[in-house]
């Protein structure tokens, strides 16, 4: 009886955080099999699963700050670890720190709590947030951050070592926009498609695409996909090689139609 009290009690603790805290990290997609979970309620203990990383964007034209302005995005710095507190249900945090080569210019918090009803339908509850270092982006003549909290649905399919999961998600609330250029509505959900595998544990693809949309189930205005390959050096060390993509579908009401666009040179640290 008390380990089911503990355990709302800790839902209910994690529920509030999402939902309160001002801290877009959009999550980056690494798919890691995990064969041996240790979840919280039955070990009692936390068990760490995730990763440091750090990368350089080499070319890169997206840009520094959350307004979209700035030197492009050079280096990025790390981690990413999830938590399983029961067997059905994880806990993942990132974060991501950006620097122009020069100044760190940004960090983003990505959090999302990963409910399995089944073992082909998890309930997808998440916050991202970006803040500038040192630098007050403008919108309207007032200073903001991006900051999304949605919930939705994914339909995982996993078998050795390949995953796939197509998903949907519904914005509770975000000030972020549906064009680069900052001139369209705010987004109002999110849908895509997450594929990895691994090749003999040494070689791992990983790719995300994205539509972002101001209005519920149309195609969108934007497009977010990234593709990043690890090579396997050691059981701490990975290579890491891909790009981003981020792309307006359609022309904005400004008669823009931009994209930004990087490659991935890096390691992470596996833990």
């Amino acid at each position: 009886m008390n380990s089911k009290k503990n355990q709302k009690i800790l839902f209910s603790i994690i529920f509030s955080f999402f939902f309160s805290c001002s801290i877009f990290g959009q999550e980056i997609f690494i798919y890691r099999p995990q064969k041996d979970k240790k979840p919280l309620s039955k070990e009692k203990k936390i068990f760490l699963h995730g990763e440091f990383f750090g990368q350089l964007q080499f070319p890169s034209t997206f840009p520094s700050y959350n307004d979209q302005s700035g030197a492009e995005d050079r280096w990025n710095y790390g981690f990413r670890n999830q938590i399983f507190l029961t067997p059905s249900t994880s806990l993942l945090a990132q974060l991501v720190t950006h620097d122009d080569g020069q100044l760190r210019t940004k960090f983003d918090w990505h959090f999302s709590l990963r409910q399995n009803f089944s073992e082909n339908v998890v309930l997808i509850i998440g916050h991202d947030s970006n803040h500038d270092s040192d630098h007050l982006s403008l919108y309207d003549l007032e200073f903001f951050y991006i900051n999304r909290n949605y919930i939705g649905i994914g339909l995982p399919y996993e078998t050795n070592n390949f995953y796939i999961e197509p998903f949907t998600w519904f914005f509770l609330n975000t000030n972020q926009r549906g064009h680069l250029d900052l001139s369209g509505n705010r987004l109002r959900q999110e849908f895509g498609l997450r594929i990895g595998a691994w090749h003999e544990n040494i070689l791992g693809f990983h790719l995300q695409i994205i539509f972002q949309t101001e209005k519920l189930f149309s195609l969108g205005q934007a497009l977010l996909g990234d593709l990043i390959v690890r090579i396997k050096m050691s059981d701490w060390l990975e290579l890491s090689l891909g790009g981003s993509l981020w792309k307006d579908i359609g022309m904005s009401q400004l008669g823009n139609k931009q994209k930004f666009y990087k490659a991935i040179w890096g390691i992470a640290v596996p833990f």
